[in-house]
């Protein structure tokens, strides 16, 4: 049945609704593929043949863009009304992308149309989504190709100079990245930190941001934003001398902590990934987890505040330990 509701005010359909308030200009969202081997598609493209002979375009009706599916565990109550939550997860992510292919003529049309299909290619690798909103702020998704480029030659979804198809691409993490890296400093000496910093990561055009230093003859506390309602999970590169290294994460009460007899030499660098699926402890290379005290933890950055406590002793000028971290979003908006 319909819901009754009135209004103090007639809404004019030909006026913003509060004359107060000036609308923001805001330019589309751009939407690219980035294919296993580096080649980058605009697929919200030009497609009127001005800038280029064909382009890609993005038509009504993609899905999969917003929060993941979520599964959830729990038990049936034997004597009473309902269930008992147990737990929940996200699960792999679908995404639908319709698209147009045009060119301005057959021969370009065909060539685009082979580009898009070698960078879809699975068996190379996974790809990346990558939502660019008006402010400037991209976020990507690593997908595979599923379905969809298959080709249909009816009258509505294909002609002599264009092609229409829906791309079904599966993401195996479905939580949106964004594409600036935060990281923070400790040292004993200030100057250290200036050093500059290369990130390893495998995704295009990655650039990492630095974010602030302290030092560690000061206390060693950070404050720590995370902007995001998903938890992130951060790497640490210590380089030594380092010795009786604890890194806690005071908002959880949980703590990563060597044993009292374990170093890290001068020049050597310990790396610790606490990322999902990777969960290493590595010096220079070699496995450093019998290194680790039985009480300790890889710990993650919660949402909001973190308060990150960082201690070691008998370090030097070149004494650095940095936490980098990619913040992971629920939608490509946020």
């Amino acid at each position: 049945m319909p819901i009754p509701a009135t209004y103090n005010v007639q809404p004019d359909p030909g006026q913003p609704r509060d004359p107060t308030y000036t609308p923001v200009g805001w330019p589309r969202t751009f939407l690219t593929w980035t294919g296993a081997a580096g080649d980058i598609i605009p697929l919200t493209g030009d497609i009127t043949g001005r800038t280029s002979p064909a382009g890609i375009a993005l038509t009504k009706g993609p899905a999969g863009l917003g929060m993941p599916t979520f599964d959830l565990k729990n038990d049936q109550l034997p004597n009473m009304d309902g269930g008992l939550f147990r737990s929940t997860r996200a699960t792999t992510r679908d995404i639908t992308i319709p698209l147009i292919i045009r060119g301005v003529d057959r021969t370009s049309l065909l060539k685009m149309h082979n580009r898009l299909l070698r960078a879809l290619n699975p068996t190379l690798g996974p790809g990346w989504i990558t939502a660019t909103e008006g402010d400037g702020i991209a976020r990507h998704l690593e997908c595979y190709y599923v379905s969809g480029a298959e080709g249909s030659e009816t009258q509505e979804n294909a002609g002599f100079t264009w092609i229409k198809t829906a791309l079904v691409l599966r993401a195996m993490d479905p939580y949106w990245y964004s594409d600036a890296e935060r990281q923070y400093d400790w040292s004993v000496d200030p100057t250290a930190v200036s050093r500059p910093f290369l990130s390893n990561s495998n995704y295009p055009a990655f650039f990492p941001l630095r974010i602030s230093a302290s030092a560690l003859n000061s206390g060693g506390l950070v404050d720590i934003i995370h902007d995001s309602s998903v938890v992130a999970w951060p790497v640490w590169t210590c380089t030594g001398p380092i010795a009786g290294l604890s890194l806690e994460n005071t908002a959880t009460g949980q703590t990563f902590r060597l044993r009292d007899d374990a170093t890290v030499p001068p020049g050597k660098t310990l790396i610790i990934d606490t990322r999902p699926g990777i969960k290493s402890v590595t010096l220079d290379g070699v496995n450093a987890w019998p290194q680790m005290r039985a009480d300790s933890a890889l710990w993650s950055l919660r949402p909001g505040r973190n308060t990150v406590r960082v201690t070691a002793r008998d370090g030097t000028p070149s004494t650095l330990i940095r936490l980098h971290y990619t913040p992971r979003y629920l939608s490509y908006l946020g």
